[in-house]
């Protein structure tokens, strides 16, 4: 059931991102790495779906470990 959470919150994500406008915001973002850390996950598995999800627009590993 959490998997299937993780992936729906990562496709509402990556479907934001579309085209030239990044209607992208980052409370939805901080809400996804916090979910996924409560799963238990590393912050570099985090940044690594995240990276897959988001491509070029996934927040910086930096970022996803503060």
């Amino acid at each position: 059931m959490c998997r299937i959470a993780s992936i729906f919150l990562l496709q509402r994500l990556k479907g934001r991102i579309s085209g030239d406008t990044h209607d992208f915001n980052n409370m939805e973002t901080r809400a996804v790495i916090k979910f996924v850390f409560l799963q238990g996950k590393a912050p570099k598995e985090i940044h690594a779906t995240l990276r897959e999800a988001l491509g070029e627009h996934a927040p910086s590993n930096a970022t996803v470990k503060n």
